[in-house]
């Protein structure tokens, strides 16, 4: 009995293949000889009929390029718009820090030692607040108490705190329509009664003898001699002893940022 053979399909495959590969050897040697007569013999029509490929190819490339560059400078406006908006948003906030700084040390000077009171921010004043009233951010929780006094930069008395709530309080300028004050004039020390006229004027009533003037400061008792305002105007009549002074506060209760309220405990 005879055996039967095995043979295997690949083998006859790979038979069929490599007696085709020369062939496509020559077939493409074949192809670049006549391109490189054509190249030699004719350079122009070479050229004529590669044109359109490398144009094609030139503006692929183009296409491409633009594409990136364009993404790219996409990117960059992106980052650039951000970074400006960033810079914007810091010079804001340097601003705002710069015009805090300023206030604070306007309104307690630039020594070390803690404030003897209660820094508080104005968050009303005239005209959103009444006339000749201020309301702040600090209240009887922080420690302010209703009668304390409130004073502005350089320690200029304002008011007395009128009303508290947990963290805010009201305050009573003096020179809130009708509010008497004992104080003085000059280098004197004409004792006056100021009274307050509103919008953060006074008026005050002295003898045509006293000798004040217009220029002369104006002051009420308190941690010694506190500086109020000026006097700035001087009316008199004929027919009485006494004149009457037009007084204008140091502190513009229009523009108060911050105060600081006297600790009562």
């Amino acid at each position: 009995m005879s055996r039967p053979s095995f043979r295997r399909p690949s083998s006859r495959r790979s038979g069929l293949l490599s007696g085709a590969t020369p062939v496509y050897i020559g077939a493409l040697t074949l192809i670049v000889i006549v391109i490189l007569i054509v190249r030699l013999a004719a350079p122009g029509a070479f050229s004529y009929v590669l044109t359109p490929v490398w144009g094609a190819g030139t503006h692929l490339s183009s296409a491409i390029g633009n594409i990136f560059s364009f993404q790219s400078r996409a990117s960059l406006m992106q980052q650039r718009d951000e970074l400006q908006a960033e810079n914007t948003a810091l010079a804001a906030e340097n601003a705002a820090l710069s015009a805090r700084a300023a206030d604070l040390t306007n309104l307690l000077g630039t020594r070390t030692a803690p404030a003897k009171g209660v820094v508080a921010s104005v968050v009303a004043r005239p005209p959103v607040a009444p006339y000749d009233v201020l309301i702040i951010d600090q209240g009887a929780s922080d420690g302010v108490a209703t009668g304390a006094a409130a004073y502005g930069s350089g320690g200029t008395p304002l008011g007395t705190v009128s009303e508290t709530t947990s963290h805010t309080a009201r305050i009573q300028l003096f020179s809130a329509p009708g509010v008497k004050t004992e104080g003085w004039a000059g280098s004197g020390r004409i004792p006056l009664t100021l009274t307050g006229a509103g919008s953060g004027a006074f008026h005050a009533s002295v003898a045509k003898e006293a000798g004040v003037a217009v220029g002369d400061g104006v002051y009420i008792s308190g941690n010694g001699a506190e500086p109020i305002g000026t006097i700035t105007a001087i009316e008199s009549d004929p027919s009485s002893p006494s004149v009457v002074l037009d007084i204008r506060p140091y502190a513009n209760p229009f523009s108060l940022v911050w105060v600081t309220i006297e600790r009562t405990q």
